[in-house]
């Protein structure tokens, strides 16, 4: 059986001495031997395979022992050179393979000393397991003190070292003692031999590792009081909690940390003791932290944006409560993904001016800084400001400059906001529009008159009843005009009750009550009311529809027909008009107010509405014709459409020859001639079963039809979330904390990885705390 490695340190005490000099010494030497013995060499070492890296090690066959079996089982330790006793093979050889099995038959040399004949007697090398004889040299060495001791040459003092081995076997004895005696280096050597043993061993790990391991821990304490702080930051952002207060010790972010300390020891211990510059809690920290983890979310955003290649611009600018003008920046792309339009909010970016160049070269820049490849813009979408719109300077027509594809969409959601704008110019329309404000702005801002609303609405149970839980009457919206249907409901419902609560108001001394009341108590004011309601009530799901993300052009100018062909109808139907009169003879009814014509003007002007472009014709110039391609409309395709739409889509197209995709049409309209119906009659159900490998250059067309915008209205909900993140009380906030934090408030559902924002963080620039481990260095 193999002897343990550690057990040459221990001395064989039941081996015989023969020597002729120094028997006396013997008990004391195995003394010290034993006394100096390091800790961990106990019956609990078992032997294990020792893994060497000699790879970069020269060879050391020079000093490997003689073949015969009887001599010792480790290299002849005379022939290695200084150099070679610090390989790591070297040693363990030289440590590890003590036991001599054949040494009492090994016949040692006879040498002449001081006329006598002596030999080394074997019971040495028995009694003393650090001792290595040389059969070369005929002289005994210490391995320990070979191998980890100085090598000097200039000692006449027998070390039993490389330089100076012993060979004096009459006074060997002496010479041990000596060796091994309380000062000696002896004792040192032996223990480093033992600590070599016990790392290469896997006992112990070496110096490295642990450093390395103390390094670690410390890092991971690091990152664990960094990810609480990011943690604090990510619910301040997303719940739209201020995260500064008044007073920094008192502020929502240091009440979390403090809150979170209470469960966490590290982030305590870390709060009260933590020199301040290494806290990382200052308000530029909070920043750079707020930056990386919307940076996580928008990278995310725009490399989904340019895996579809195509994309649509949007963007829009509101003054925040800083008097600042913030531009908000949107796209809109088709994720192949998951097979649907998307339309992403990216930041918004500071415009120091409001010119169509000011703006244009501001757009582009932060596009291309958050990553974009601009040059696949195939649409841009905004308001009909004459610095957005304009055909020579706005915006439009500079990026246009530099991206020929990128045609312009005006908003249609402002179009139809406009359009009811221009019709509510009619006299009657207006003076009704003034009236119903100014009325329902006096109940709102007076809880005197609010009351005397709810004490006549809890006595009328019917109107109680249609207002629906209604408490109090809606003002009107003064940008989105579609939405004003839903006022003039609330105030044609509670009509009965409203002039109940002006007429009590006026018994109680209101000045006001009374002209209120007057002004509403006419039959001409409650049939336009009535004819308003029943008009605007149709365009309110035609705007919800216009607003959202998934809706395309097509469908928009689709539906859009539908309601204009529905108010013709009523427009040329009398039971409409009749139906509108007997409900305002009815409200009138319930006021006693007496249904009369209204006076005649002396003069009348009668204006015939100028005839509008058919959609078939604006939208044609940006790509309108690719509607020809739904499976639906394929009837509607024939040589000029596909002539037109291979120079729209030239440029953007796999091929160069009209032939071709004549070809890949014609191959289209086969294709669903002999499916199964139903087929796909909109873009986002056509799209996703589309082969971009069978029809790529129809897959093309139709992609970029879709990214066209329909309306801003992403960008117009990125300044509610401005709002609700910039109050009055945050006024002091830059735009990049804003944009960072209503990054994170509007992507609130968004699993930030905080390992990565660590990282991150940690390589931007040099920290006065480590964060990465050390395989991260």
């Amino acid at each position: 059986m193999q002897k343990k490695i550690f057990s040459y340190f221990k001395p064989n005490p039941n081996s015989s001495d023969s020597r002729s000099e120094g028997t006396g010494s013997d008990e004391h030497t195995s003394t010290k031997i034993d006394d100096s013995r390091s800790e961990g060499t106990g019956s609990d070492h078992e032997h294990t395979s020792t893994k060497i890296d000699d790879s970069s090690t020269p060879s050391i066959t020079d000093v490997d022992s003689p073949s015969s079996s009887n001599h010792p089982p480790y290299p002849d330790i005379g022939n290695i050179t200084i150099e070679c006793s610090q390989q790591d093979r070297v040693k363990l050889d030289l440590l590890t393979n003590s036991s001599w099995e054949h040494v009492a038959k090994y016949k040692f040399p006879l040498r002449t000393i001081r006329n006598v004949n002596r030999s080394l007697q074997w019971s040495w090398l028995e009694k003393y397991p650090w001792m290595r004889y040389s059969v070369v040299n005929d002289a005994v060495y210490c391995a320990p003190c070979v191998l980890f001791g100085p090598q000097r040459q200039d000692t006449k003092e027998k070390t039993f070292s490389l330089s100076s081995p012993d060979t004096d076997w009459g006074n060997l004895s002496r010479c041990v003692s000596r060796h091994i005696n309380d000062k000696s280096k002896h004792h040192d050597n032996v223990l480093a031999a033992t600590e070599f043993l016990r790392i290469k061993t896997g006992e112990k790990s070496d110096i490295l590792e642990s450093m390395s391991e103390s390094f670690n821990a410390r890092i991971k304490r690091n990152r664990e009081v960094l990810s609480c702080i990011i943690d604090a930051i990510l619910l301040c952002g997303k719940q739209n909690l201020a995260i500064r207060g008044h007073e920094e010790k008192h502020s929502n972010f240091v009440a979390l940390l403090h809150m979170r300390a209470k469960d966490n020891i590290v982030l305590a211990d870390h709060l009260a003791f933590a020199d301040p510059q290494k806290k990382y809690t200052s308000p530029d920290i909070q920043n750079e932290l707020i930056e990386l983890c919307a940076d996580q979310i928008i990278s995310t955003l725009v490399q989904d944006c340019n895996d579809s290649k195509y994309f649509g611009f949007m963007s829009d600018e509101a003054t925040d409560c800083s008097t600042k003008e913030q531009a908000s920046i949107c796209v809109r792309f088709f994720d192949k993904t998951t097979k649907s339009i998307r339309e992403e909010f990216l930041g918004f970016a500071e415009a120091s001016r409001t010119t169509g160049e000011a703006l244009a070269e501001l757009f582009l820049e932060q596009l291309e800084l958050k990553g974009i490849d601009v040059d696949h813009m195939r649409a841009q979408g905004y308001d009909g400001a004459a610095n957005m719109s304009g055909i020579h300077k706005g915006v439009q027509s500079r990026i246009k400059e530099r991206i020929p594809g990128a045609s312009y969409i005006h908003c249609k959601a402002h179009n139809l906001n406009l359009s009811i704008v221009h019709a509510s110019e009619e006299p009657l329309i207006r003076n009704l529009m003034n009236t119903v404000q100014a009325i329902a702005f006096a109940f709102d801002y007076s809880a005197k008159r609010v009351l005397f609303f709810k004490e006549s609405l809890e006595q009328n149970a019917v109107v109680r009843e249609e207002m629906d839980r209604r408490q109090k009457l809606k003002t009107l919206c003064e940008t989105r005009w579609a939405s004003r249907s839903e006022s003039l409901y609330t105030f044609l419902t509670a009509f009965k009750v409203i002039v109940d609560s002006l007429e009590n108001l006026e018994q109680h001394g209101d000045s006001k009550a009374r002209s209120y009341a007057c002004s509403i108590k006419k039959f001409d004011f409650i049939i336009t009311m009535v004819a308003a309601q029943s008009i605007l009530q149709p365009l309110v799901p035609l705007s919800e529809m216009l607003q959202r993300k998934s809706v395309d052009l097509i469908e928009a100018v689709s539906e859009s027909k539908v309601v204009i062909e529905q108010l013709n109808r009523k427009r040329n139907s009398i039971e409409a008009w009749d139906e509108l009169f007997q409900k305002a003879v009815q409200v009138a009814d319930t006021v006693e107010e007496v249904p009369a014509m209204p006076r005649a003007a002396g003069r009348q002007r009668h204006r015939v509405n100028v005839p509008a472009e058919t959609p078939n014709w604006f939208p044609t110039k940006i790509g309108f014709s690719a509607q020809y391609l739904i499976p639906t409309k394929l009837d509607g395709i024939n040589q000029e459409v596909i002539n037109t739409l291979f120079e729209t889509f030239r440029d953007d197209l796999d091929i160069n020859n009209v032939a071709q995709f004549r070809e890949e049409v014609e191959r289209w309209i086969v294709r669903w001639d002999i499916a199964a119906d139903p087929k796909p009659s909109t873009l986002s159900e056509t799209l996703p079963v589309t082969n971009s490998d069978l029809y790529p250059n129809i897959y093309i067309c139709l992609l970029i039809l879709v990214t066209m915008p329909v309306t801003t209205a992403t960008a117009e909900r990125s300044f509610s979330v401005m709002r609700r993140v910039k109050t009055y009380v945050r006024s002091t906030m830059h735009t990049e904390r804003l944009s960072g934090l209503s990054i994170l408030h509007a992507y609130k559902h968004w699993e930030i990885d905080t390992e990565k924002v660590i990282d991150t963080f940690a390589v931007k620039k040099k920290r006065r705390l480590g964060f990465l481990f050390s395989d991260q260095n």
